[in-house]
C-alpha cells in the first residue's frame, strides 16, 4: 500500500499544490476534512505525511488538539519531518508553529502556479521519505548536473561566492538577482566554516572568531559546496561534518526581523543567524538536513525570474530535518 499524503484544507489552490506535491513524491493523496478525520488516518496507517492549512492559530490548536486526544504529541506515529504546515501569511506572522512541538516544515502559500511549485515542492517531499535526507541530488530536477565544490581553506570562501555569481550571471540571471543568491551562498559557507565546528562539549569553536581569520578546514573541518540549475532553480548546499545545527535557535533567527543596525552589530560574529533571516526575507527557500555530531547539509533555492520583484515575492518554504 502506498504511503499517504494528507491534506487537511479546504482551499482549491492547496488541493491543486498539494495533488501535484503527491504525484511527485510518489504518494497517495488523501484529502480530508478535519484534523480529526486527518489523525484517523494517520493511527490507522504507517508513515503518513500531513501537509496542513495551519494559517491561523486556531487551525493549529484544532490540529494539535485532535493529535493529542487520539496519539499523544510524541506518539511513534508521527514525524515532525513529516509534517507540512501552509500559511497565507510568512514565517513571523505564524509564532505559534515556531514553537511548536509539531514543527518541521513550513510552506508560504503565495503559489503563483500550483503545478510547477508543486512539482518543486513534492522533490523536497520526497527527500524527506527516506532514512535520511542527504544529498542535493535528491531535491534537484532527475538528470541536473551538480558541481562540487571542495574548500581547503576558510579564504576560499569569497572565490566561492564569486563564482557562483559568476555563474548565474552566465545564466542570464539579472545582476541582483546574482547578488543576492551569492549573499545567501556567502552566509552558508560562512555558518559551515565558522558556526558549525564545537567541541566534544557542544560549545562553538570560533563563535567569537573573526570572519575573515585563514584556517585550513581538513578532517572534520573540510567544507562542500554543492550548485545545480535546472532550467528553472538554481539549487545550493554548503555541508560540514559537525552535525551542530540547534533547531530551536534556528527557528527564532529566521522567524524574526532584524533591523539594519542589529544586522551590522551582531552579523560580525559567527553564530548569529541573522545572515539566514535575510536570504529567506529576499526570496530564498530553505532546506535544512541535520544528523547530531555527524553532519548538516544546508541548502538555498531561487527560481529565475523576469523581474526583481517577482524574485523577491517567488514561492518559498523552509524545511527541516533533524535526525539524531
Amino acid at each position: 500500500m502506498a504511503r499517504s499524503l494528507i491534506l487537511i484544507s479546504s482551499l482549491p489552490e492547496d488541493a491543486q499544490f498539494a495533488a501535484q506535491a503527491a504525484a511527485v513524491a510518489g504518494l497517495a493523496l488523501q484529502s480530508v476534512k478535519s484534523p480529526r478525520d486527518a489523525v484517523e488516518i494517520v493511527a490507522a496507517q504507517e508513515g503518513c505525511v500531513l501537509l496542513v492549512d495551519a494559517s491561523t492559530q486556531a487551525q493549529y490548536l484544532d490540529f494539535e488538539r485532535a493529535v493529542q486526544e487520539k496519539l499523544g504529541l510524541f506518539s511513534s506515529r508521527l514525524n515532525a519531518n513529516h509534517i507540512h504546515y501552509i500559511s497565507s501569511g510568512d514565517i513571523y506572522e505564524v509564532p505559534y508553529l515556531i514553537q511548536s512541538p509539531l514543527f518541521g516544515n513550513f510552506v508560504h502559500r503565495n503559489f503563483h502556479s500550483e503545478p510547477e511549485v508543486g512539482t518543486h515542492y513534492g522533490r523536497v517531499i520526497a527527500a524527506t521519505l527516506g532514512d535520511r535526507s542527504f544529498g542535493t541530488d535528491k531535491l534537484v530536477k532527475p538528470g541536473t548536473k551538480i558541481q562540487t565544490i571542495q574548500l581547503k581553506m576558510s579564504t576560499q570562501k569569497q572565490e566561492a561566492v564569486e563564482a557562483v555569481r559568476n555563474y548565474l550571471v552566465a545564466l542570464k540571471f539579472q545582476s541582483r538577482m546574482a547578488t543576492v543568491i551569492a549573499n545567501a551562498v556567502d552566509e552558508i559557507l560562512m555558518n559551515a566554516i565558522f558556526d558549525a565546528p564545537v567541541d566534544s562539549m557542544g560549545r562553538h569553536l570560533f563563535e567569537s572568531t573573526s570572519r575573515a581569520t585563514n584556517s585550513n578546514l581538513d578532517g572534520q573541518r573540510a567544507v562542500e559546496l554543492h550548485v545545480a540549475y535546472d532550467g528553472a532553480y538554481v539549487t545550493v548546499t554548503a555541508a560540514d561534518l559537525f552535525g551542530s545545527l540547534d533547531k530551536n535557535k534556528l527557528l527564532s533567527a529566521i522567524s524574526k526581523i532584524y533591523t539594519d543596525q542589529e544586522y551590522r552589530v551582531r552579523s560580525a560574529v559567527a553564530g548569529a543567524g541573522i545572515g539566514l533571516a535575510s536570504v529567506f526575507h529576499s526570496g530564498g527557500s530553505f532546506f535544512f538536513s541535520s544528523e547530531s555530531r555527524s553532519k548538516t547539509e544546508v541548502t538555498v533555492f531561487f527560481k529565475r525570474c523576469d523581474n526583481y520583484r517577482e524574485f523577491k515575492s517567488q514561492f518559498r518554504f523552509l524545511s527541516m530535518q533533524f535526525y539524531f
